[in-house]
């Protein structure tokens, strides 16, 4: 028995050590070289771009690179624009799994960069207007000459699964707060109401108005221009240059060598990652807190959704606010909202927090491709937020109810009997409707939920409580339409939010600061090993055609609920 304890101790001993010996030689191999005096720094613009801070890994090197963030990256270029060694950038630009509030905020940084004289170049090797927009801020624009540019117009859809429900056997009953509160009409309609359509079609205007004015100045069109070159796509490569929609035809590679022959004697290339990396803060600048919210609010600890997407855990987000607000250290708090909302209790906890932290020292929202409804909720309690133009924001109402599925259960043989006490005991049952006065308790409920929402936000905001329920009632704004509203007081991303949040803190806002970056990593040692291998990319149900996903969006619905929450398809593109 001693001999085999020895024998176990003695493996246990060799896998540390070689596990150790790997990480020192990894760490040695990763460790970057210092910047060239002349360099062109090169963004290859990632598929997916997250807010959500890299967490640590179980060892210290990766088996993975971890992805750049939205923070990350626009650090990474508006520090290029004012390093004298970086003498030229170019951005790498293929199909992008963005909102239009990311797109906006890289795309804000890039223009930031020619503002201080130095030119930017950008590769497009396909995609829509999106992509396009992005590559836009470029000085010169390029595509190979295969490449087909998908301009053609901004197109908005809205799902509707009641008929499939039919087929099912199950019966929706729900009900909402708020005349443009259409999250409901998902599962209740087959099509669009008349408000619905309404709201839709007055963000797409405001949408696509604001890709043709950030077209036009960009490539120097007029608006006019801008509309009609849109009418005629989309372009192949060859059309869009004589359309002088892009500047040249090249590859990426040939992109890269026209950058490095613009500047001035030898150039080489270092890429933004590699850049962040040799990024050293002050250690003895002031601290502001960003924590971040990225995902459908929910109840309890943050955790992935699958198909639902990230879930942000009402409790872990208050953590890590408390912590913000009580660290001397930190002078102010950033809130980068990323959310289209989720439980209107589990928003309503995180407002509240939010209540405490301004009585302690500033807090600043900024706003990135969504923060509606539960996400406005959590951010409307701020001493000011900041959203892109194109930041789908407001979306003040609620909805909730239940699924009676027992017709689903008898098309399958199956039955379902009970005994019960008390007269609403079976209320949110799912295996009958709702009784008329169960209809209507339940509409009272979620019409006081409403009244609350927009009392809380008028006084967040400064506003009249009609003005607000005028804004409200669950329509959706573009972040420019809620700025004209008094929803959000600035237009800008996380830049100006964290400058803001500078003044406030009364700190020079043109000096840096450490960002201190929350939530902080909560996962178990073998949740950490095991994220190592396998990414998010690779979970079947974020692989479901569309529809599907939308079907199995339901089971997220807790019966009962109050929904403070955003249509789940809504994607402008």
């Amino acid at each position: 028995m001693a001999s085999r304890r020895l024998a176990l101790g003695l493996l246990v001993a060799l896998a540390g050590l070689g596990l150790a010996l790997v990480a020192v030689g990894a760490a040695l191999r990763r460790t970057p070289m210092g910047i060239p005096p002349r360099a062109v720094l090169v963004f290859d613009a990632p598929a997916v771009i997250e807010e959500s801070l890299p967490r640590r890994g179980a060892f210290p090197f990766r088996i993975r690179p971890q992805p750049l963030t939205v923070w990350q990256a626009v650090r990474g270029l508006r520090a290029a624009a004012r390093d004298d060694r970086i003498r030229a950038v170019v951005i790498h630009v293929s199909e992008l799994d963005w909102g239009w509030g990311k797109v906006a905020e890289v795309r804000d940084a890039l223009l930031e960069v020619l503002d201080h004289d130095k030119p930017v170049f950008a590769s497009l090797t396909g995609g829509s207007e999106l992509e396009y927009l992005l590559a836009s801020a470029a000085g010169t624009v390029a595509c190979p000459e295969i490449s087909t540019l998908q301009i053609d117009g901004l197109a908005l859809h809205s799902l509707f699964l009641r008929g499939t429900l039919d087929k099912l056997g199950v019966t929706p009953n729900f009900a909402q707060a708020g005349r443009f509160k259409s999250g409901a009409e998902t599962f209740t309609r087959s099509s669009m109401s008349e408000p619905h359509r309404l709201a839709q079609e007055r963000l797409l205007d405001d949408e696509f108005a604001l890709l043709v004015d950030s077209l036009a100045a960009a490539r120097g069109f007029t608006s006019r221009e801008v509309r009609s070159l849109i009418d005629e796509g989309p372009f192949t490569a060859r059309e869009a240059y004589e359309a002088g929609l892009v500047d040249t035809l090249l590859y990426d590679d040939e992109v890269d060598s026209l950058a490095v022959a613009s500047v001035e004697g030898e150039a080489e290339t270092v890429t933004l990652q590699h850049y962040l990396a040799r990024q050293r803060g002050n250690p003895a600048a002031p601290r502001v807190a960003l924590v971040v919210a990225s995902g459908t609010i929910v109840p309890g600890k943050s955790r992935g959704g699958g198909a639902f997407g990230d879930l942000v855990g009402a409790q872990t987000l208050k953590d890590a606010l408390r912590e913000a607000r009580e660290r001397r250290s930190v002078k102010a708090i950033v809130l980068r909202v990323d959310s289209p909302g989720g439980d209107g209790f589990a928003s309503d906890d995180v407002w509240k927090e939010v209540e405490r932290c301004r009585k302690a020292k500033p807090v600043v929202v900024s706003m990135g491709d969504l923060a509606a409804s539960g996400g406005y909720y959590i951010a409307m309690g701020a001493d000011a937020i900041v959203a892109q133009p194109m930041t789908l924001t407001g979306s003040i109402g609620v909805f909730g109810g239940k699924f009676n599925q027992l017709g689903l259960f008898r098309k399958l043989g199956l039955n379902v009997e009970g005994v019960s006490r008390g007269r609403h005991a079976e209320m949110f049952s799912p295996f009958r409707d709702f009784s008329p006065d169960e209809r209507e308790a339940f509409q009272a409920q979620l019409d006081d939920f409403y009244r609350q929402f927009v009392a809380k936000a008028a006084a967040g905001r400064g506003l009249r409580a009609s003005a607000v329920d005028s804004a409200g009632e669950g329509r959706v704004w573009s972040g420019l339409a809620a700025r004209g509203l008094g929803l959000v007081d600035e237009l800008g991303g996380l830049a100006e939010a964290l400058r803001i949040a500078q003044r406030k803190a009364g700190l020079d806002p043109s000096r840096d600061v450490q960002l201190v970056v929350y939530p902080r990593d909560e996962r178990t040692f073998l949740e950490r090993f095991l994220s190592d291998y396998f990414s998010q990319d690779e979970d079947l149900a974020a692989r479901l055609p569309e529809p599907l996903r939308a079907l199995a969006s339901t089971a997220a619905l807790r019966a009962g609920a109050v929904w403070a929450l955003m249509p789940y398809s809504l994607q402008i593109r």
